[in-house]
């Protein structure tokens, strides 16, 4: 129960994250780094519902991968270090038609700046609930 608790925390922290990111770029001269097409977007609730439902799978399969390296990870940093490296690497991903598309350079930084924030705030949170059962761990 504390490891389900500990998962929808993340995924709720990671969710308003977002979305205080999206509140930050539109009040913001960020906008205009954007494309277009992004700015103009208009978001209905069942996008809101499916992308924290997307993030809830995401963290979930970080945490069962958590749960299979737990042995190498016996302290805090090193759980936070992970989740953050593999946040980082999904943030890449998703920026990844940076490099043959009309995509802002500055835009394209930005977002990851931002997701990779994102992550390591998401990791911090899931460090705290999830630990090993080993001796010697913290």
């Amino acid at each position: 129960m504390k490891v389900f608790v500990g998962i929808l925390l993340a995924t709720t922290v990671n969710f308003l994250m977002g979305l205080l990111g999206l509140y930050i770029v539109a009040s913001t001269f960020v906008i205009d780094l954007a494309s277009k097409d992004i700015s103009t977007i208009e978001l209905s609730t069942f996008d809101y519902v499916f992308s924290f439902c997307l993030k809830f799978f995401v963290i979930l399969l970080l945490t069962w991968i958590l749960n299979r390296v737990m042995p190498l990870l016996d302290k805090p940093r090193k759980r936070v270090l992970f989740i953050f490296l593999l946040g980082t690497i999904f943030a890449l991903y998703n920026e990844v038609d940076l490099f043959w598309s009309d995509v802002n350079y500055a835009w394209s930084i930005i977002v990851i700046c931002a997701e990779s924030f994102n992550w390591f705030i998401t990791a911090y949170i899931l460090s705290k609930f999830i630990r090993p059962r080993h001796l010697g761990a913290l």
